[in-house]
């Protein structure tokens, strides 16, 4: 699996061993301030003109390393690129995340928004949203949820727990099982059963793991990696990787492309993300972590 750095911010500059691992650098920081957080439509076109410029398709799946987790909206245009390469004619998409990123977002993708963009993408047959356990699963359609996706079948969510500490997430008319309800053996085999396609495409915010685990610029879930680890190889075993990335990387943000969106963007990430300084261990925890994801995806698409 060849490995993809996109660098729309600096959050890989320090993680030398994951650089030296070789792979392909896409450059695209000139373009990260008009895409954190969230982006109209130029900006993302770019950026796919960037990917296509830099990134031309390899013989087999990529794994992009694509920074911080306020970038997880460019996600859509990856699983684009990925159903493209393959051919496959129906592809899962399963998006392990502490949040749902499934909110509405008029004129242009938000990094909390993206899922039903992806959802919505033709050859992908749905997306199975795994380890979710933040407060945006409290009440969803108070918080611009897109619940028609849960009607439609096109998003299946799967929490690492519910809220009130019972075993089933009740989303609309939907039922779902929690992960720590369900034991590890259970939910692995009911994710693996939950995935009717040949292909599948994987995508992993970080801010589902624990602290322990990985420095985040959102607020982090329950999951340990070794955990995720395992629910990766089940994905693995049940249908072909076409592709995968990873972000989650924490990074100080610039935020653009003008005045009154750095403005916007700036009062956003203050009401919803957390505060604090510029965390010390962040670069060698996160590196440790893209180290063994980098090796374990390897390892299930030899």
């Amino acid at each position: 699996m060849r490995p993809v750095f996109l660098n729309l911010d600096n959050a890989l500059d320090a993680q030398h061993a994951l650089r030296g691992r070789g792979g392909l650098t896409v450059e695209a920081r000139d373009l990260g301030p008009a895409l954190r957080l969230w982006s109209r439509a130029p900006a993302l076109a770019a950026l796919s003109a960037r990917l296509r410029d830099q990134a031309a398709s390899a013989a087999g799946p990529d794994l992009v390393f694509a920074g911080s987790g306020d970038f997880h909206h460019v996600t859509p245009l990856l699983i684009e690129r990925a159903v493209a390469a393959c051919g496959a004619r129906a592809v899962t998409v399963v998006h392990f995340d502490n949040h749902p990123d499934w909110v509405r977002f008029e004129n242009g993708l938000h990094c909390g928004s993206w899922v039903g963009h992806a959802a919505r993408t033709p050859g992908v047959a749905k997306v199975i949203t795994v380890g979710v356990c933040s407060s945006d699963i409290d009440r969803p359609e108070t918080k611009r949820a897109d619940l028609s996706l849960v009607s439609e079948g096109r998003v299946e969510l799967y929490p690492y727990r519910a809220l009130d500490g019972g075993p089933i997430l009740r989303v609309g008319d939907r039922n779902w099982p929690s992960m720590t309800a369900m034991g590890q053996e259970g939910f692995i085999n009911l994710l693996a059963s939950r995935i009717e396609t040949d292909a599948v495409y994987i995508t992993i915010d970080k801010d589902v793991l624990r602290p322990d685990d990985a420095i985040t610029n959102w607020d982090q879930g329950q999951l340990s990696l070794a955990a995720l680890e395992r629910l990766v190889r089940a994905v693995a075993e049940r249908a072909r990787v076409i592709g995968a990335d990873v972000v989650g990387d924490w990074s100080q943000p610039r935020y653009g492309p003008d005045l009154l969106s750095n403005l916007l963007k700036r009062g956003e990430a203050f009401l919803d993300q957390p505060r604090g300084g510029v965390p010390g261990d962040q670069s060698r925890t996160n590196e440790a972590t893209n180290l063994r994801l980098l090796s374990l995806f390897a390892e299930v698409t030899s």
